[in-house]
C-alpha cells in the first residue's frame, strides 16, 4: 500500500472508533473489488471461451520455435491461495504482454489441476486467455499447463 492508502485507512480506522474487525472486512472487500476491476474488461464480454492448444503448438516449445515467457509453480498451495496466485500471475503476465505462460500444478491428488480448468472458464478470467493445454512431457506433462494469453 502507498502512504496515501495508509493515511486513508488510518483516518477511517480512527473515525470508526478503532473497530478493527470492521476495518479488516472493509479492506478485504476493497482489495477483492480492485482485483476484479483489473481483470474484468467490459469491452471483452463477447469473446469466445478458451479452446485447446494443438499438439503442433505445444511441440514448438520443445523445438525452441516458441518460448514460454513466464512460469508459475503452484506446488504446496491450498486451492484458495493457488487461485489468488493464479489471478495475480495472469494479471502480471498480461501487463507485461507475455504470450505463453506455464502453470505447474503437479500431479498429486489433482485438486489444483482440476480447479485450473474451472478458473480458466470463469467470467473474469476467460477473456484474458486464448487457449490452454497440458504441457509437453519435457515441461511437466499432465502436471503442467501452457496458457496462451490474449494481446492487450
Amino acid at each position: 500500500m502507498s502512504s496515501e492508502d495508509d493515511k486513508r485507512v488510518w483516518r477511517e480506522f480512527t473515525e470508526n472508533g478503532g473497530n478493527f474487525k470492521d476495518q479488516t472486512e472493509k479492506i478485504k472487500k476493497s482489495i477483492l473489488e480492485k482485483k476484479k476491476e483489473k481483470l474484468f474488461k467490459p469491452e471483452r464480454k463477447n469473446l469466445p471461451r478458451p479452446g485447446r492448444l494443438t499438439k503442433k503448438t505445444i511441440k514448438k516449445f520443445t523445438t525452441k520455435k516458441a518460448f514460454i515467457d513466464a512460469t508459475l509453480d503452484l506446488h504446496g498451495y491450498s486451492r484458495v491461495s493457488a487461485k489468488n496466485k493464479f489471478i495475480d500471475f495472469i494479471d502480471l503476465s498480461q501487463n507485461k504482454n507475455y504470450r505463453y505462460i506455464l502453470i505447474i500444478t503437479g500431479k498429486g491428488k489433482g485438486l489444483i489441476r482440476d480447479a485450473l480448468f474451472e478458473w480458466v472458464g470463469e467470467d473474469e478470467i476467460f477473456p484474458l486467455i486464448v487457449g490452454y493445454s497440458h504441457a509437453h512431457r519435457l515441461q511437466g506433462g499432465e502436471g503442467a499447463f501452457v496458457l496462451h494469453l490474449r494481446k492487450l
